[in-house]
């Protein structure tokens, strides 16, 4: 259902999220190399990645109000912008803290701008398929983040590192400017984007809760598994094929675990079970890795059930408070992001250093992924309680 009108939409949203989310999920490259060049810790690391993503939650009801006054399609413009505008700087910003953070705030500032004039754009076109079109558009950030992560390592190894980003950074004008222009709404809603009388409702608070915890472990893997990889000794070239795997398997499992609660489990059974794998396959899987296999496995687990998580917040929104609310929903749940998307990452990392950083090996990261993973199994709780 939908027609042709809404798989343009579709395919403009997907193109959206496979090069912005791509280039957020291929960060860890660029902080592996920062880390040996030695311009910074792992924890000033985590802050500067923290940084990339924190803006996304922060200015959602910003954006969202930015989009009721002047469409999805400027704000995708302004978006595409920014994010280039922000990755080119960053080329020029990597003997520099304070400039490298100020190009990541600005590309930031972009990503806020991309996610919220596209993320849940298809659900208006689909009914009977709305978990598995919004699983469509953010599979691509999962084939995005596969295909940067090659693409950047590669570029690296090529023309360096500061070419490489700025590569990218041109690369995002030219295809992200035009995709814009497909992000035509079905209807307008019309309405604010903060309702204060839904923290009254307990299945809201439930589900910002929920939401809000299981945001802390959420980008730890794409961030520290280049940095695990090379602690476990392993090549850094190894640790971009697993960055790129895992965002493969993020993609994979976006369809498929929209597919299920679509046809058989519903949102929300499905939304507490990926939570809880996510966790699960942390405690039980990259707590012991100390090799490429079971690093493998965990790869595929870990990152099939973060991808779902995205990508079911949208369908697990409109089930439970409808579709023409689901912009306002969207935008006050994912704001209880902003806490865990801000110290997850730099939490890791400072207990990564106290534990002896990435030299020590890789029982270094224990604490840090036993917190991680425990964080996850509680926000499936609350997530189950809400079921």
């Amino acid at each position: 259902d939908g027609g042709k009108r809404a798989w343009m939409v579709v395919g403009g949203c997907t193109t959206f999220f496979f090069y912005t989310l791509g280039l957020v999920y291929s960060f860890g490259i660029i902080q592996d190399r920062l880390i040996d060049r030695g311009l910074a810790t792992a924890s000033t690391m985590g802050w500067l990645s923290s940084v990339t993503v924190v803006l996304t939650p922060i200015l959602a009801i910003p954006c969202t109000k930015f989009i009721d006054s002047f469409g999805n399609r400027l704000s995708g413009l302004l978006g595409a912008m920014l994010v280039g505008t922000g990755y080119v700087s960053t080329s020029f910003s990597l003997k520099s803290l304070p400039m490298l953070f100020l190009s990541q705030a600005i590309f930031g500032c972009g990503y806020a701008f991309v996610f919220w004039s596209s993320n849940s754009l298809a659900a208006q076109y689909f009914t009977r398929r709305r978990a598995l079109a919004i699983g469509i558009v953010y599979s691509g950030s999962g084939v995005g983040g596969a295909v940067m992560s090659i693409l950047l390592s590669r570029l690296v190894e090529r023309i360096g590192l500061e070419w490489g980003i700025r590569a990218l950074g041109i690369m995002a004008y030219i295809i992200l400017v035009p995709a814009s222009y497909t992000l035509k709404p079905r209807w307008k809603s019309g309405k604010a984007a903060f309702r204060l009388a839904l923290f009254k409702d307990y299945r809201f608070v439930l589900l910002m809760s929920g939401t809000a915890i299981s945001t802390f472990p959420l980008f730890v893997p794409t961030f520290f598994l280049p940095t695990y990889a090379t602690s476990a000794g392993l090549s850094s070239n190894v640790g971009a094929w697993l960055v790129s795997g895992y965002n493969l398997s993020s993609a994979l499992g976006r369809l498929a675990f929209g597919f299920v609660a679509d046809t058989s489990l519903g949102p929300v059974t499905t939304y507490m079970l990926v939570l809880f794998f996510m966790g699960l396959s942390i405690l039980a899987i990259w707590t012991v890795a100390n090799s490429l296999s079971v690093l493998l496995l965990f790869m595929a687990i870990n990152g099939s059930c973060c991808g779902a998580m995205y990508s079911l917040q949208p369908p697990v929104n409109a089930s439970v408070f409808g579709v023409q609310d689901l912009a306002l929903s969207m935008s006050m749940i994912t704001m209880s992001r902003a806490l865990g998307t801000a110290l997850g990452g730099p939490t890791a990392g400072y207990l990564l250093d106290a534990f002896g950083g990435p030299g020590s090996g890789t029982q270094a990261y224990r604490p840090a992924l036993f917190i991680m993973g425990s964080l996850s199994i509680v926000s499936s709780m609350v997530i189950g309680s809400l079921r």
